[in-house]
């Protein structure tokens, strides 16, 4: 088990911090390329997590089922497949939604953020760490818009099937009832989001120090994914905010994996194929599926938010002092996205 001890001496906590800056990079890289230990609860061992190489290459998962089961149950590793369909998954839901905003005086400029360039002016770990935290919220918020908004599109084109079939009876009025208040539920809930969204703005742009002279931004960095390499001497000293956080972040990951496999494949996230509803029922069955899809998509980008949050407290505490280009590679493995 891990176990929580202070430094022997002050030349260790020196050595450790050196080591950090030059190690961020492959920390930071997809699993098939690290070459330091993976993330591991502290009672797995390497042996037991390392996946048995062989010279047949494995098919891409038919299902969720396939997917979750490909991988050991106590491995951190993806398939080069795997990680190609949550590649995908992520890009999907992470589209930035168009904007709608009035013309002349009153339009509403919006320009893209990296997170290497929101965090450019501030050095302070502390506020780093703040301003991390709200970039990846507003990116989950914009996540969440495209969510909706996505899943109200497909709402809308089975309204119109079923507006196309015109029966007038009490059973079909009381469906067409249900996908009507659906849809303006849909609407109420992409509203407050943009209203989320702007406060999310407000809110990253107080806490990096920017103005609005250049537009309001947009979180342009896709947060981290897939699995993530720690430094496996870090999480048996300097504190016990850093050996918590490497418990937690290979938990979110497993978590991450279950839930974003579950969502099947990317291509039809949000797009059910319907052509015509020949039952009742089946206007019902459509609408239940829609809204799990939507649920479990945003269930997706919470889990992602919270990986994120966690790796940036467990590289702030592992050192406080880095340079922020630095700090971002750390956290995405990459300086500029």
């Amino acid at each position: 088990m891990t176990s929580f001890r202070a430094f022997p001496d002050l030349a260790l906590a020196v050595l450790l911090g050196a080591l950090l800056a030059a190690t961020c990079g492959l920390n930071a890289q997809p699993p098939q390329n690290a070459d330091v230990p993976s993330v591991l609860p502290p009672d797995v061992t390497d042996a037991e997590a390392s996946p048995q190489t062989g010279s047949e290459t494995t098919a891409p998962p038919e299902s969720s089922k396939t997917a979750l089961d490909a991988a050991p149950g106590d491995s951190l590793e993806l398939t080069p497949e795997q990680e190609d369909q949550l590649q995908q998954i992520v890009k999907v839901l992470y589209q930035v939604p168009a904007v709608r905003s009035g013309g002349g005086d009153t339009e509403i400029v919006e320009i893209p953020l990296s997170l290497h360039e929101a965090l450019s002016q501030i050095q302070n770990g502390a506020e780093r760490l703040a301003a991390v935290e709200s970039y990846w919220n507003l990116r989950s918020r914009i996540a969440d818009l495209n969510i909706e908004t996505r899943v109200k599109e497909s709402a809308e084109k089975a309204a119109e099937i079923l507006g196309q079939a015109a029966l007038d009876t009490p059973d079909f009025q009381a469906l067409t009832n249900v996908y009507r208040v659906y849809l303006s539920s849909a609407d109420a809930r992409i509203a407050q989001l943009r209203v989320e969204i702007r406060q999310g703005q407000i809110d990253l742009m107080r806490k990096t120090r920017r103005s609005t002279e250049r537009g309001w931004p947009i979180p342009s960095s896709t947060p981290w994914y897939g699995n993530y390499s720690l430094q496996s001497e870090a999480a048996q000293s300097r504190s016990f905010e850093l050996a918590s956080e490497a418990i937690l972040i290979p938990e979110k990951i497993r978590a991450g994996y279950v839930s974003g496999f579950s969502l099947g494949a990317p291509e039809n996230l949000f797009t059910p194929e319907i052509s015509t509803f020949e039952r009742i029922d089946d206007g019902y069955l459509y609408l239940k599926t829609l809204e799990n899809k939507r649920l479990a998509a945003m269930g997706y980008v919470r889990v992602l938010e919270s990986l994120n949050s966690s790796i940036a407290r467990y590289v702030g505490a592992y050192s406080s002092s880095l340079d922020s280009r630095t700090f971002v590679n750390c956290l995405i493995g990459s300086e500029e996205e």
